[in-house]
């Protein structure tokens, strides 16, 4: 769609962002196997034409996060350069595991197949998941 004041196109449909737009906080997600990987914990929307990734940085949302990051801790995504970046850019979800001692991963929005009520469903395994530092 194309503003008709400027010709500029806007972003106005979710369509238009993918399914990465109707991910909420608490949804299941599981992998291209339909093998349980968790929860969505943090669903962070990308800016493909950023020049940088300075702003682009997810804040915390509860107490104990504020804290840690104040003291030091690591921002999100925690993970290595260049695919801290590449996440910023593009979007990104956040899955807590299933289980208490699971690792937390990171899902690039490319890989978020489809969304429908509770469920998110990616298009591939969870091994090709980046884990969390």
């Amino acid at each position: 769609m194309v503003c008709n004041r400027c010709g500029m196109a806007l972003l106005n449909d979710t369509a238009d962002r993918g399914p990465l737009n109707r991910v909420q906080r608490g949804m299941h997600v599981v992998d291209a196997a339909g093998e349980d990987v968790g929860r969505v914990d943090i669903v962070q929307m990308g800016d493909p034409q950023a020049e940088t990734t300075a702003g682009n940085e997810t804040l915390p949302e509860r107490p104990f996060d504020l804290v840690a990051t104040a003291l030091g801790g690591e921002k999100e995504p925690d993970v290595p350069e260049p695919l801290r970046s590449r996440l910023v850019r593009g979007g990104y979800l956040k899955v807590d595991g299933p289980r208490l001692l699971a690792s937390d991963r990171y899902v690039p929005a490319e890989y978020v197949r489809s969304v429908s009520e509770d469920r998110v469903q990616l298009s591939v395994g969870r091994d090709a998941l980046a884990k969390e530092h």
